[in-house]
Parts: C-alpha cells; sequence; structure tokens
C-alpha cells in the first residue's frame, strides 16, 4: 500500500507531504482547488507518461517521491530481487523527476531503472480508475478479461493448459505453413536444383583445385624457355658426344697433364685443378639431366590445365562466387534436392502434428469453456446483487458467448475460443444489448463500482484509486456507493476523489485539497482533517450556507455517525 507522498513543483503545487494509511481514503475540496493534480502526481510516480506541461511555472524541474509498503507483495519482491534491488524494511521508494531539458529520471530503491520496469513493478501495487476508464467497460475485447478475474485457481489452472496448447499448436502450425509454402514452389524448384546439381556434378569441382592449377599455369609460362637451357647446357656439359661435351675434354686435358706432373710441380698442381673441374663438370651434367627427366615441358598438360580453368571461371562468372564457394553451395544444393525429395512425407508429417496439436488444443478450450460458463453464471448473479444495491435493482447483467459469424472459424487464441460481451438490460421488458448500445455514464460508472466491489475479496491488487467515478450519482445512491467503497476498503487501500457528502463521510482519512494565494503566486496545498474539520467539509458537500450553519452541521454530524455506525457494523 501507499505510505507517503512527497510532491515538488507538479503544477500548482510547490511542496507537498501526504502519509497513508490503512482503510479508505477520501480528497474532496472546491472545483479547481487541485484534486486532480494530486491524482497525476500518483500517476506520474507509477510510471505514466511524463508530461512537461505538469512543472510548476518558472520551475526547471519537478519531482514525486512515494513509499510504498511491500512487504506483503511477494510478485513485487520477486522483480527486485531479479534487478538485485533491496527495498528497505519492506518500504520499496520510487522517486520521478521530469525536467524542461531531455532528461528524465526514474529511481526504485534509489536506483535509476527504466520506465518499464517502474511501470511492471506498480501495475501489482496500485489500480486507477477515473471517469475515462468507465469506457473500457464499452469495449467488448476487456470484458472477458474482467470475467476471468472472477476465475479460482481451477480455472486459471485450466487457462495455463489452453495457453501451453495454443503455444504448441501455433508452433506447429508455423512449421507446417512453411513446408506448404515451400511445397507450393517444389515443382519450379526440382528443376532449377536439378540443372544446377547437373551442371556442377560434371565439373567435379574440387577444394583448392583452383589455386593449384593457376600454380601450376604459372610454372608452364616458363617451362619452355627452362627446357630448352637445360637442355643446351646438358649436351654441352655432359651429353654432346665424345669430342664435344666439356666433361670429355676436361678429361683428356686432365690426362695430358698426368704425364708430366712428375716433372714439375707445376704441372702436378695443373693436374690436380684439372681433375677437380671434370668432376665438378661430370655433378653438374648429371644435375642437368635429372632436370630434364622431371621438369620436361609438357604441351599437352600445359593445355589441360589451361582448359580446365577456363571451365572454372565461367562457373565462378555464372554462379558469382569463388571455386572454393561453389564446392560448399554444390554440396548445399545437393542436400536441399534431397529434402524436396522426401517433401511429400515431411508435409503428411507435419500436417498429422499439426491435427494432433490442434485436437489437444480444441480439448482444452472446451475444458475452459465450461469452467468460463460456471464461472459466468455466477459472475452473472453476484453483478445483478451489487447493482441492485447500487439502486439498479431491475437491471439483467448477461455474460453473452458470441459465436463467430456465419461461414467463419473460431481461431485458436492463448486464452481459448470464447469471445465474451456484456449485455444489460436496464428496464424490465427491454431485449438485453450490448453495454455499448445501453449504458448511460452514470450506469457505467455503477457498473465499473459493482465489477470492483463484486471483485475486492481476491484482487491482488492491494491499492485502488477512485477518480470522481461517482459521475452521475446522488441522493440515496450515493450513500449506497460509499457502502461499496468502505466495503472494498476492507481488502485494499482505498483512495477517493469526490465530490459527494456521503462518500466522503465513509472516509477512514479524509483529505482537505484546497489552493491560496501569496506572493502573487497559487498554491495547492493539502489538509488532514480532524473530526471538526471533517464536520464543515461534509457541511459544505452537502451545500450549507451561512443562514443554514447550525442545522448544516448537525446534518453532517448525522450523516458521519450513520457512516461511522455502518462500518462499525460491517467490521
Amino acid at each position: 500500500m501507499l505510505v507517503s507522498m512527497t510532491v515538488r513543483n507538479i503544477a500548482l503545487i510547490e511542496h507537498l507531504e501526504i502519509q497513508f494509511h490503512k482503510g479508505m481514503h477520501v480528497l474532496s475540496g472546491e472545483t479547481g482547488a487541485g484534486k486532480s493534480i494530486i491524482v497525476d502526481s500518483i500517476n506520474l510516480v507509477l510510471g505514466e507518461r511524463a508530461d512537461r506541461g505538469l512543472i510548476r511555472s518558472g520551475c526547471e524541474k519537478a519531482s514525486v517521491e512515494a513509499l510504498i509498503d511491500i512487504s506483503n507483495s511477494p510478485e513485487v519482491q520477486e522483480l527486485l530481487r531479479e534487478q538485485e534491488l533491496e527495498a528497505d524494511g519492506g518500504l520499496m521508494s520510487v522517486h520521478r523527476e521530469i525536467s524542461t531539458g531531455e532528461r528524465n529520471i526514474c529511481r526504485v530503491c534509489g536506483v535509476i531503472v527504466p520506465l518499464a520496469f517502474l511501470r511492471k513493478v506498480t501495475a501489482h501495487l496500485v489500480d486507477i480508475h477515473g471517469q475515462h476508464e468507465h469506457q473500457s467497460l464499452l469495449d467488448s475485447k476487456q470484458h472477458m478479461g474482467f470475467l476471468d478475474s472472477f476465475g479460482g485457481d481451477s480455472f486459471h489452472t485450466q487457462l495455463n493448459a489452453v495457453e501451453n496448447a495454443y503455444r504448441f499448436w501455433r508452433e506447429s502450425s508455423v512449421r507446417f505453413s512453411a513446408l506448404r509454402k515451400e511445397n507450393a514452389q517444389r515443382a519450379e524448384r526440382l528443376v532449377y536444383l536439378e540443372s544446377r546439381v547437373k551442371d556442377l556434378d560434371a565439373a567435379k569441382l574440387e577444394m583448392g583445385e583452383a589455386e593449384r592449377l593457376s600454380a601450376e599455369k604459372a610454372r608452364f609460362a616458363g617451362a619452355e624457355k627452362i627446357d630448352r637451357a637445360v637442355r643446351t647446357g646438358y649436351e654441352e656439359v655432359l651429353g654432346g658426344g665424345r669430342e664435344q661435351s666439356i666433361v670429355t675434354k676436361l678429361r683428356s686435358a686432365t690426362d695430358a697433364m698426368r704425364v708430366i706432373e712428375e716433372l714439375d710441380p707445376r704441372f702436378k698442381a695443373l693436374a690436380d685443378r684439372l681433375s677437380s673441374a671434370y668432376y665438378e663438370a661430370e655433378e653438374i651434367g648429371i644435375e642437368l639431366r635429372e632436370m630434364l627427366e622431371t621438369e620436361s615441358f609438357d604441351p599437352e598438360r600445359s593445355e589441360a590445365v589451361q582448359e580446365r580453368l577456363d571451365l572454372i571461371r565461367r562457373l565462378e562468372r555464372r554462379y558469382g562466387m569463388t571455386a572454393d564457394e561453389l564446392v560448399t553451395h554444390h554440396e548445399e544444393l545437393r542436400e536441399e534436392l534431397s529434402r524436396l525429395g522426401s517433401m511429400e512425407d515431411r508435409l503428411k508429417r507435419a500436417e498429422a502434428d499439426y491435427k494432433q496439436k490442434l485436437q489437444v488444443y480444441r480439448t482444452e478450450a472446451a475444458k475452459l469453456t465450461c469452467e468460463r460458463e460456471k464461472i459466468a453464471r455466477q459472475f452473472e448473479k453476484t453483478m445483478e446483487g451489487q447493482l441492485r444495491d447500487l439502486g439498479m435493482g431491475s437491471t439483467r447483467f448477461v455474460c453473452v458467448f458470441e459465436e463467430p459469424e456465419p461461414g467463419q472459424k473460431k481461431v485458436p487464441t492463448a486464452l481459448g475460443d470464447d469471445h465474451v460481451c456484456f449485455y444489460i438490460a436496464p428496464n424490465p421488458g427491454e431485449p438485453l444489448k450490448p453495454l455499448d448500445k445501453t449504458a448511460s455514464g452514470g450506469e457505467l460508472s455503477r457498473l465499473m463500482l459493482a465489477l470492483k466491489a463484486a471483485g475486492a475479496a481476491h484482487d491482488g491488487i492491494p491499492c485502488m484509486i477512485f477518480d470522481e467515478i461517482d459521475t452521475g450519482i446522488s441522493g440515496h445512491i450515493a450513500g449506497v456507493v460509499a457502502q461499496k467503497m468502505a466495503s472494498i476498503a476492507q481488502y485494499h487501500q482505498v483512495l477517493c476523489v469526490t465530490h459527494l457528502a456521503q462518500i466522503a463521510a465513509m472516509a477512514d482519512t479524509q483529505y482537505l485539497v484546497r489552493k491560496s494565494v501569496s506572493d502573487d503566486r497559487t498554491r495547492t496545498s493539502v489538509v488532514t482533517l480532524d473530526e471538526e474539520g471533517r464536520i464543515k467539509e461534509v457541511a459544505r458537500l452537502i451545500g450549507v450556507t451561512d443562514e443554514q450553519q447550525e442545522s448544516g452541521l448537525a446534518h453532517a454530524k448525522a450523516i458521519l455517525q450513520s457512516a461511522k455506525e455502518w462500518k462499525n457494523a460491517l467490521k
């Protein structure tokens, strides 16, 4: 529940602190005093859109800070733990600051957090109902949500079963649809794939082949010149015949010098050198011969390499990818061709899975419809009872389970197959009609209050705020509305903005919102009323004038006493 709120520089509020308690709180005051500013401040700290128009004129920034007791809100405690935030003694602090510049700040437990997180947290804590909230009753899409909120544990267990069955069906449906779409293009795709695979099968490309062939081609480019040079060198050194080769001539020269080597040391030295040259030349000749045997130029191989490279380049241009990428692409095409070949079997399996998942969903959805219809019958009785208390005793209230239009099928949803719409007949003899065709503004106010009163005992939101939802209500019904709000306050903290004396009298805590002018500035303030102040304010709300002061105050006291006795009896 709300524990306190501090407001700074919001509209007419310069600085304001409000302490909240358990039970029913009422804010009253003259029109224009600033009651709506209080509600705007609460909305701001709960995460509503920041309107810079709320910043007090002459100020650069405004802020609202609230302390909220979350000791009985395990969902919120879990959300804080997920973000590693810690509430101090079960009290969560929330701070919103807006400025005339670009930067707005949102803090939870002193830590800056995204606004979406604040909204997620406060959605579990406070429920605000203003005059515009009544319009949700006119939207039939909201009606099933209202009805489902009255379901018990077994209903919500079944609702979860439907959500799971729907999710499985949806996943199966997406797979089946994708396969059907793929199958519709299957024939054309098969022709395309078969052509490409045949083309690449014939090519028989290998990973790294283009690189190897390019290197071989580069070698062939100089192979003829190399072959001619090596062959000439070999013939001159070793293979030119006995009279022509250098080796033969060196051998003859060596032998000649050996004959005279003993006659002079110089002749021996020359013979040794010639012998060394002979053996060196012989080794060179042998190496040149080996080169001729291993590096011989092959014109046919050179032509074959060039033709292969030409084929690879054509394929690269045609497919727009490299030779190595083509090898991978070839394998992918073959795999896809294989998959398409088994498409019929896969399609049959997917269809069977789709139908099985749909049948499971329909079974669970039918069970949910039965549960929902049981809740609806009880809900109708409860609503008619609440409306009877609120002066609409002749009203018939029915939850209509609408069927699809002729020719349309029920499309699975996470909430089941039902479409529920609230119908009423406010007066005897009139036919049931949808709310948006029947209910007036005052009736909508009472319908919303009846919903909240009916669900007060099991609604999980600890704090409810009603912003002038008593529009169009007066007289005896105003007293009944006050009692309904007091009943809700037995289970929730209630804050109510009102102009009705009967509702103000039912408050456990009453505030007077007023504005004053000082130093040429208008300021809104909030005062917690004591017993005497409450008497005067209730008297003002019932329209007491100075001439009626004595009798009016007595009337106000009587209203307050009656409200007190009613609340005591309620306890």
